[in-house]
This record gives C-alpha cells, sequence and structure tokens, in this order.
C-alpha cells in the first residue's frame, strides 16, 4: 500500500511528543544520568486491528555547541539498523509513559479538577443534582492530590527520580497546561475529535 492509499483509507495514525518535548531537551540533557529527544511516531493499522510503528522521528534542537540534529528511524534488515530500531522506541515508550503519567494523569485527572471540586463544595448545596452527582468522584480528590504532592510529585520525588525530565517534571506539565488545556476543548466530543 502507498502512503497516500494509507492516509485514504485512514491507516495511518501519529503519536506527536515533539512540541511539547522540544523546549526542555536541552535542560533535560544537562541533568546527570539522563537524556532527551523530541518525538513523533507513524503508525499503520493493521488489518487485525493494531498499530504497528513504521517510523520513528527523534529530534535534539540547535544549541550553542551542537548544530540541530535530527534522525528518522524504521524497521531495517541490518543487525545494527535493527538495533537503533529497537533504541527508538525505547525513547518513544519513555516518552509515551512520562506524558501518561506527568499529563494526562496528573494534569488532565487530578490537578484540572481541583477547581471544580472547590467551586462545587462552596456554591452548591449538598441537595443540588449537580453537587450529588458529582460526589462520589470528588470525595477524595483533594486528600489525593495532597498526599501526591508530599509523596509523588515533590522535589526529589518518586516523579522526578523515575521519569526522563527528572527535576523539570512538573515544569514540562505546566507548560503543557499553559500551551494545549482549554476548557472549551475537554468535553465531548471536542476531546475525541481532538484527540
Amino acid at each position: 500500500m502507498t502512503a497516500e492509499e494509507a492516509v485514504e483509507k485512514k491507516k495511518l495514525f501519529m503519536l506527536d511528543y515533539h512540541d511539547v518535548l522540544l523546549p526542555f531537551v536541552h535542560a533535560v540533557r544537562e541533568l546527570d544520568d539522563t537524556t532527551l529527544y523530541a518525538s513523533r511516531t507513524l503508525f499503520f493499522l493493521t488489518e487485525d486491528g493494531t498499530l504497528r510503528p513504521i517510523a520513528i522521528e527523534l529530534t535534539r534542537p540547535k544549541s550553542p555547541n551542537t548544530p540541530q540534529w535530527r534522525q528518522v528511524f524504521t524497521p531495517g534488515s541490518s543487525v545494527a539498523a535493527s538495533w537503533l530500531w529497537q533504541l527508538a522506541k525505547t525513547h518513544v515508550l519513555a516518552h509515551d509513559t512520562g506524558y501518561h503519567q506527568l499529563v494526562s494523569h496528573w494534569l488532565r485527572t487530578h490537578c484540572c479538577v481541583e477547581p471544580y471540586v472547590i467551586a462545587a463544595n462552596r456554591r452548591l448545596s449538598q441537595m443540588h443534582p449537580i453537587y450529588r452527582l458529582l460526589h462520589p468522584h470528588f470525595r477524595f480528590t483533594m486528600e489525593i492530590n495532597a498526599q501526591a504532592r508530599g509523596m509523588l510529585i515533590n522535589a526529589n520525588g518518586i516523579i522526578e527520580s523515575a521519569f526522563a525530565p527528572g527535576k523539570l517534571c512538573m515544569e514540562l506539565s505546566s507548560a503543557v497546561y499553559d500551551k494545549f488545556w482549554r476548557f472549551d476543548m475537554e468535553a465531548l466530543p471536542a476531546d475525541l475529535i481532538r484527540r
């Protein structure tokens, strides 16, 4: 199948962390024992419904000491190409895991819901139908978030030691919130269309 046919049949999908990670690449690379590239990954939807990675682009932006570096990796037939493909997939897996925990889970699930919890408790009667609907979901959110701030996302905490951005984890999460979170895009169907 040609690339044009794959696009026409809606068989190509992209996982794009390029714009999110690129501003943090140099700062993360200055940390001890870590590295970071911005990435884009192209997937092909197979007949059995599996998304198969077919190309990965890793990028390091220009710095005062080094030129911009960008390379596209594809599954190769040689031993060296095969190892490079595995390493590129490892970078993407680390990006996807970090993004999920820092943005999809922490930011979009915990942080962004706090104002709603506060507003519901301050402004809605406990008898209000919306309050009654939301209360079971909001019940422990503030306590869980407080514990997370004390144990997980604090300076030198578990999150900073487990994910590539290191001490820049919360800064990355804040940058994503600033650039990509919009109230009007978080509800259905806009959220599904955007994804």
